[in-house]
């Protein structure tokens, strides 16, 4: 429910030539440290946590890196489309819904932390004793928008290097969520030469497979359809009620603050008389 980590994480594999560099994607600080450390390391190529190099994002890091290694771009995540229908099609609604609820009643909570770190990021980290809070994190969000992702870029990370189509040093750019499974997959490619797959008990055990990873659905069509059109109305119907709420309420708190103010206002003056 509750993440508690440094806003920035960098961890080296030597072996395989590779800077992982995680980070919370919308921090301004961490953004310009990051862009500092891809000139120490000069990478010869930036492996992103995009599906194209011109696509939008809103990750501060991958903006500035975007503006200086641009030609050196390596995208290795799956379209966003993709993930997001796994997400709506895999989940069964009854989760979805409480999933939904615990994403928008802490979404008030992540806006703030965001807010309070980018205005001041000292006070910030010795509050916190230099660690970042992200809050609302479930099961079912940290699969698809994160384990799976994991096994995805990093199983195309390894085919690259494989394929000698990508060689030399290598910065990864990702969230800082993705770092401890790319990293495990990573290992486990450097000592076996494969990826999504391990040896045990005399057989080949597959875990995950890059093709299936690329496909929209993980159930069959009709059970896959069903989900995404109930999920999609969950999710419209949460947001409608949680924002909404969210509106009013911030109505209410400025409401709250001008009469509070008027009253004083008043109070002064007729003393004053």
């Amino acid at each position: 429910m509750m993440l508690i980590e440094k806003p920035v994480i960098i961890e080296r594999m030597d072996d395989l030539c590779l800077e992982l560099i995680g980070s919370v994607h919308s921090l301004r600080e961490p953004a310009v440290e990051i862009l500092g450390e891809l000139q120490r390391f000069s990478p010869d190529n930036v492996c992103v946590e995009l599906y194209r190099p011109l696509q939008p994002t809103k990750s501060l890091e991958l903006k500035l890196a975007r503006g200086r290694y641009l030609d050196r771009f390596v995208c290795i995540d799956r379209s966003i489309n993709v993930t997001v229908s796994r997400y709506y099609s895999g989940t069964p609604p009854a989760v979805y819904f409480k999933e939904a609820l615990v994403r928008y009643f802490f979404l008030p909570f992540n806006a703030l932390s965001i807010l309070a770190f980018n205005l001041s990021p000292g006070l910030y980290g010795k509050l916190t004793g230099g660690r970042f809070f992200t809050f609302g994190w479930s099961d079912r969000d940290s699969i698809a928008y994160i384990f799976e992702r994991d096994e995805f870029m990093a199983g195309t990370i390894a085919e690259l290097i494989r394929s000698g189509s990508m060689y030399g040093k290598c910065a990864v750019l990702v969230g800082r969520r993705h770092v401890p499974g790319i990293r495990c997959i990573l290992e486990a490619f450097q000592y076996m030469g494969d990826i999504g797959s391990y040896y045990a008990g005399g057989r080949m055990h597959y875990a995950f497979n890059l093709v299936e990873l690329s496909m929209p659905y993980r159930l069959s069509y009709e059970q896959s359809s069903r989900n995404f059109t109930r999920n999609r109305i969950i999710e419209t119907l949460v947001r409608l009620v949680f924002l909404s709420g969210y509106v009013v309420a911030l109505f209410a708190i400025i409401a709250a603050i001008l009469l509070i103010a008027t009253a004083i206002l008043l109070t002064v003056i007729k003393g004053s008389m």
